[in-house]
């Protein structure tokens, strides 16, 4: 099999990582981007990882221009199959404290990039966005459906898209925009529920839930992600495609799963509910299916399994997560 070389931004995050590791198992080279300033006991553990499997990780703010041309210097003699652009800030109430922050890097480090897939005559961009740009809806989510973002973060998402979108169409550019629904899964991000109440109810620690936990979110296992971005990398031209599970579940159901596996009772704390916490997330993921060829593999007991597995196995030495 051919060696191809990949590009990976945002190459420590919880997608970027794993993405890394599955396309390293392919036996492709791959290429990582990262900032590495102040980088948390998870992230120092996912650069090890990579680290140990050969994938270098250059220290680049995709924000900054002039660090990007200094990457690209770098590059020039190497033949890029693809870039996969995964770094960016994330998190919906974040978003409102830095909104200026959110922007910044967001669109000028998206633009920065999709100026680097042109030089370096890249054979395709996948972009990732989010769920988020729908807003929220009671019936599954189509990639045609009136978008309504309602925090910053999404609203930065959106409007990168729409810079992709014009670069794919100026440059003849092949660009994938996937919107990822609720992912989960080893080495995921502390802020978000799954790894955070797996990590409280298995010390013993209450863990938090706003409004009644009735909410319902698409949770999405890393592993069917990971596989979905890979493939579009391979498509033509200019695609938005939802990648999610398309079988939503509810927050408190997710809490009684792990305490079923773990055999711990979680103590939960209810708050009122956050303005800009929806009340259900559910892909449409049809047009993945047919474009891409694949069918996420994993229910939320099998991915929960594998990523309290993965908990027990390094947390220990990985030290605190948040």
């Amino acid at each position: 099999m051919k060696k191809d070389t990949f590009l990976i931004t945002g190459s420590l995050g919880f997608v970027g990582f794993n993405l890394c590791c599955y396309i390293n198992s392919l036996g492709h080279e791959v290429i990582g981007l990262d900032i590495k300033k102040n980088n948390s006991n998870l992230k120092k553990w996912r650069e090890k990882k990579l680290n140990s499997i050969g994938v270098k990780i250059f220290d680049v703010d995709i924000s900054d221009k002039y660090q990007v041309q200094d990457f690209e210097d770098k590059l020039l003699n190497i033949s890029l199959k693809s870039i996969f652009h995964l770094a960016g800030l994330a998190g919906v109430r974040r978003s409102l404290e830095i909104p200026e922050k959110y922007y910044d890097v967001n669109l000028r480090g998206t633009l920065n990039i999709l100026n680097l897939a042109e030089n370096l005559k890249a054979g395709s961009l996948v972009f990732s966005s989010t769920s988020s740009v729908y807003g929220g809806s009671d019936v599954s989510s189509k990639e045609e459906d009136i978008l309504r973002p309602i925090s910053p973060y999404a609203n930065s998402k959106l409007l990168a898209e729409k810079i992709c979108e014009l670069h794919a169409n100026q440059k003849k550019l092949n660009v994938s925009i996937l919107r990822y629904f609720t992912v989960y899964g080893e080495a995921g991000r502390t802020d978000m529920s799954v790894l955070k109440f797996i990590d409280k109810i298995f010390q013993n620690k209450p863990i938090v839930i706003y409004g009644d936990g009735n909410q319902e979110r698409d949770f999405t296992y890393i592993k069917d992600v990971c596989e979905a971005t890979f493939l579009s990398s391979k498509l033509k031209d200019f695609n938005i495609l939802n990648i999610g599970n398309s079988n939503p579940v509810k927050l408190i159901s997710i809490v009684n799963i792990i305490e079923k596996i773990l055999n711990k009772k979680a103590n939960i704390i209810f708050e009122p509910k956050n303005n800009l916490d929806v009340l259900k997330t559910h892909a449409n993921n049809s047009k993945a299916i047919k474009l891409l060829n694949w069918n996420p593999q994993y229910d939320v007991e099998k991915g929960l399994l594998n990523t309290i597995n993965w908990y027990k196995d390094y947390s220990e030495s990985i030290g605190k997560l948040s």
